[in-house]
């Protein structure tokens, strides 16, 4: 039987009161179209698992059954790997002052960051990690129930009605950190069948949010102003990985034999593959010298279909697999292949560091089509400077203030990008003077861990 409401507990987790009858008859008709679809959606994990592995692995962890925390752990979930990667720097702060971190994730790509990211905390068991539970009032109980946490960070945009329904149960305080809610989320939330999501808001403790616009919009959504706070955006404090930007020093110099400037096209996402393999055939045929491209997808399952559909358009391309080593230096034999690839694909996860430090300008993904955009901050951290397409509303911040200060265009379509790029790599001082709008812009917006710690400070409290 779902317990549609309870009373609040110590850790005063959500809703003053009950949450409204409308949303708790929402919440019960949402479990039982989830309880009826489960079969469904585990056969869709099976067979996504066919080309993941890691899909079908640790499946207990999908019905509560994650590795154990100690008592009284802060519970952190990053569905995938770009929440994993923004907070990290909070996660970080979080073990430097002792606490224990259950760091749960939707998907694999999470979980792989995961690990890699933290291997010498899980190793010590100060970090534990693993697959969160589907969003079933039970397996979500049962979670509860096996780990105690002293309180629950979710990252970013995640809404998860059982979560928030079960914590209160449980008397878990949740709390929403790098919050992230756009216009376009908003909009939809206070219309039909949206509103049961809208609602959902004033079951979080409190929100600290990337940007006042973000802030603005949690309020609106019914969380009181004393719980919404902005210490803004986690990812201007992720570290650069000084070993990858080192490493990418003389491939940088090797890509750009003969004058070459070299193009990064980031998180690039399948809908805007067609437009960019065209783009890159046309400005290899217009150019001289030819741009060398550096392409990295945003999924490691487009990985293999980027690389084919390159050669079968008569791009050579090579897999950066297939040319270096796990420390990111040229393989015995490589050096040749790499000097004929005109395209270089990032078949890897966690080098980002590397393939923004050969580019001379960066694109970045997910804005070709109507998805909102991608993680600008990593390449202006290297102080590249960055093209976009027209949809942004996923990083309106801090695409705007990018854009103000110069450090980022924003190109209505394909053809307009291509234009843009053909005329920054045929004009030194041009492409100079937008590199110079991209330095310092990250240094004004670091420091937001901290201020997201001070603001935790009393769900912390043991």
């Amino acid at each position: 039987m779902v317990e549609l409401a309870g009373p609040a507990g110590a850790g005063g987790a959500g809703w003053q009161g009950a949450p409204p009858f409308w949303l708790r008859l929402g919440y019960l008709a949402y479990q039982i179209v989830l309880h009826l679809g489960a079969p469904a959606l585990l056969g869709l994990a099976l067979a996504r698992s066919l080309r993941e592995p890691l899909y079908r692995a640790h499946l207990g962890h999908r019905f509560g059954g994650a590795p154990r925390a100690p008592e009284g752990s802060i519970w952190v979930f990053a569905a995938s790997l770009g929440e994993t990667r923004a907070v990290s720097p909070l996660v970080r702060l979080l073990l430097a002052r002792g606490e224990t971190v259950l760091l749960t994730h939707a998907s694999p790509a999470g979980l792989a960051e995961g690990r890699r990211l933290f291997a010498d905390d899980i190793t010590s068991g100060r970090l534990v990690q693993g697959y969160g539970p589907l969003d079933l009032f039970w397996t979500v109980r049962r979670f509860l129930s096996r780990q105690r946490p002293r309180a629950g960070l979710i990252v970013e945009s995640e809404i998860w009605p059982a979560q928030l329904f079960e914590a209160r149960r449980a008397g878990v305080p949740m709390v929403i950190v790098n919050g992230a809610y756009t216009e376009r989320a908003a909009q939809r939330d206070r219309r039909g069948a949206g509103r049961l999501r809208g609602g959902l808001f004033p079951g979080f403790s409190m929100a600290l949010t990337k940007s006042e616009a973000h802030a603005a919009r949690y309020r609106a959504a019914g969380l009181p102003a004393a719980a919404v706070r902005n210490p803004g955006e986690l990812r201007f404090d992720l570290p650069m990985n000084r070993a990858q930007i080192a490493a990418a020093g003389p491939v940088a110099a090797e890509l750009r034999e003969g004058g070459a400037r070299v193009l990064t096209l980031a998180s690039s996402v399948e809908g805007e593959e067609a437009a960019l393999l065209a783009m890159v055939r046309s400005l290899q045929q217009r150019m001289q010298p030819a741009p060398r491209v550096v392409w990295v997808p945003r999924s490691p399952q487009r990985f293999a279909p980027v690389l084919g559909a390159l050669r079968a358009a008569g791009v050579a391309a090579e897999a950066r697999s297939a040319l270096f080593d796990r420390h990111l230096a040229l393989s015995p034999g490589a050096e040749s292949r790499l000097r004929a690839a005109a395209v270089l694909v990032g078949d890897s996860i966690g080098e980002m560091d590397f393939y923004y430090a050969l580019a001379d300008a960066v694109f970045v993904g997910a804005t070709l089509v109507d998805h909102g955009g991608h993680n600008i901050i990593e390449p202006l951290a290297q102080e590249r400077p960055v093209l976009t397409g027209p949809s942004t509303y996923g990083i309106a911040f801090p695409a705007r203030e990018a854009a103000d200060a110069g450090a980022l265009r924003i190109l209505p379509d394909a053809a307009a990008l291509e234009a843009e790029i053909a005329a920054l790599f045929s004009d030194p001082a041009r492409l100079g003077a937008f590199s110079a709008c991209a330095r310092g812009f990250n240094a004004g917006h670091s420091g937001a861990a901290a201020r997201s710690l001070a603001a935790l400070e009393p769900f912390l409290e043991r």
